[in-house]
C-alpha cells in the first residue's frame, strides 16, 4: 500500500479510530496522553489487532522495535511512531 496517500492521525483521531475498530473502548474524553495499557491495551491486542490495523489503515510496516511500550503507551506516542513511519 502506498503510504503517501495517508496522513498521520491526530491523537484524537487515533482514539476515535481505536474505538471504531473495536480495538479498545475508550471514553469520549480519554486524554491524548492517557495510558492505553491501563485502558485495556495488552500484548495480545497489540500483536493481533492494533499492529495489523495500523499497517493496513496507514500503509506503514511496523518492525519489532516499533512495538516497544514507549511507542504504544499513549495516543500521542502512537501517533509519533506512525508519523515517523509515514515520513
Amino acid at each position: 500500500m502506498d503510504s503517501s496517500k495517508h496522513l498521520p492521525p491526530s491523537p484524537t483521531e487515533l482514539i476515535d479510530w481505536l474505538n471504531a475498530e473495536g480495538l479498545l473502548d475508550l471514553e469520549w474524553d480519554f486524554p491524548e496522553d492517557g495510558d492505553l495499557f491501563a485502558a485495556g491495551l495488552n500484548v495480545a491486542t497489540v500483536m493481533q489487532a492494533v499492529v495489523m490495523a495500523i499497517e493496513d489503515h496507514y500503509g506503514v510496516e511496523l518492525e519489532p522495535a516499533d512495538l516497544a511500550r514507549e511507542h504504544l503507551a499513549t495516543p500521542v506516542s502512537l501517533v509519533a511512531m506512525i508519523t515517523a513511519k509515514i515520513a
